[in-house]
């Protein structure tokens, strides 16, 4: 039986991954129904937040009495605040008799956090704490993050060669990885809630920054510039709006009489006598503000190089291809002055996949 609990469990960590960066401020949740071991309903968060997949499950069954005595699989603990009709996601749960439900992860929101779990145990439901917490807990590194420590989960991407080059000396880099890896980037931008990115990548590439994958171009998210000394001017595509998102711009400068014809662009400025530390420090905890979650960083070695200096880098996302690029080709990092060999950062690998002869490494710092 205990096989089938974690089928069902990670059935819907599965529905939970597909909304991920699609939810806005509040997290991506998967929710299973089950009754005598056979799928009754599933949901997920939607867009934007609502309707939360616990009450997308229990709205997508047609005869609530098929509800009483089912179990519910969640990959985070039903909410106890209430939504616009007065009710919380643990009501809704006990309003329909369903008998047990197994929660993946703890909320650490204060409006919820364990007074779900609690609300569920004194209606006399059964209740599985922490059921697959560290399969259901990938889903919301960025959630914790921001809840807990008021920054977004910060993952570092690079496309590189073998001998970790990102570009010729000639500064050219298309295309370094092959398709599939690129077409797996743009599946990650998906589900990252922003992607940042430096002035210098602009001037240099002229990217888009969006999703690009034919059914989650919606899912593309909202950009973040870093331009200091106000470099970059609207001709450049990271300023394209289709997808009718804001766009964040951080500098140093008055930004008041600057690219004032884009109605998305919401222009911060940052303190000019902030040390680096401070610099990211300032940005990281104002996006955490806006509800930003998981933030995707792609840009060039001098902002590699500072945030993995700083040790505030959380996931390396590392596209390795198969070729060799030489000593005179640019690293994705430049030098970071260790004098002794275990001074050194150390990420340990989390998972990897391969893309034809490419391969994506994901790795984490090793506190």
């Amino acid at each position: 039986m205990l096989a089938n609990h974690t089928k069902w469990m990670n059935y819907a960590i599965l529905q939970g991954l597909r909304s991920k960066g699609a939810t806005g401020k509040n997290p991506p949740v998967g929710c299973v129904i089950v009754k005598n071991d056979l799928l009754l309903s599933y949901g997920k968060t939607g867009l934007s937040g609502r309707p939360h997949a616990e009450e997308e499950a229990i709205n997508n069954v047609s005869d609530k009495k098929n509800l009483i005595g089912s179990s519910m699989y969640v990959t985070l603990e039903p909410c106890a605040h209430k939504n616009i009709n007065g009710l919380s996601c643990v009501d809704q749960i006990y309003k329909t008799g369903i008998k047990e439900v197994f929660v993946g992860c703890v909320d650490p929101d204060p409006r919820t956090n364990k007074k779900g779990i609690n609300f569920l145990k004194k209606k006399e439901i059964k209740v599985h704490e922490n059921f697959l917490k560290d399969q259901a807990g990938k889903l919301y590194d960025g959630f914790f993050s921001r809840i807990l420590n008021k920054k977004p989960y910060v993952s570092l991407k690079i496309a590189c060669s073998l001998d970790g080059k990102i570009a010729l000396k000639n500064n050219k880099s298309k295309w370094i990885t092959n398709e599939l890896s690129r077409s797996y980037s743009h599946l990650l931008r998906s589900q990252n809630d922003a992607i940042m990115t430096s002035s210098s990548t602009i001037l240099n590439d002229n990217p888009r920054m969006n999703c690009r994958l034919n059914g989650l171009q919606i899912n593309s998210p909202i950009k973040v510039i870093l331009d200091r000394f106000l470099k970059v001017s609207s001709k450049y595509n990271i300023f394209d709006t289709s997808n009718k998102k804001d766009i964040f711009l951080y500098s140093v400068l008055e930004t008041k009489d600057h690219l004032n014809e884009n109605k998305f662009l919401k222009k911060i400025k940052v303190d000019k006598q902030f040390s680096d530390e401070e610099f990211f420090n300032f940005i990281f905890t104002d996006l955490a503000s806006k509800g930003i979650n998981n933030l995707l960083i792609e840009t060039g070695s001098i902002i590699n190089t500072l945030l993995l200096s700083l040790n505030l880098v959380d996931e390396l996302l590392i596209f390795r291809s198969g070729n060799i690029i030489g000593n005179d080709g640019l690293s994705f990092v430049n030098n970071l002055n260790f004098k002794e060999i275990n001074d050194l950062k150390d990420y340990k690998i989390s998972s990897s996949k391969t893309f034809g002869n490419d391969i994506l490494e994901i790795r984490n710092l090793i506190s």
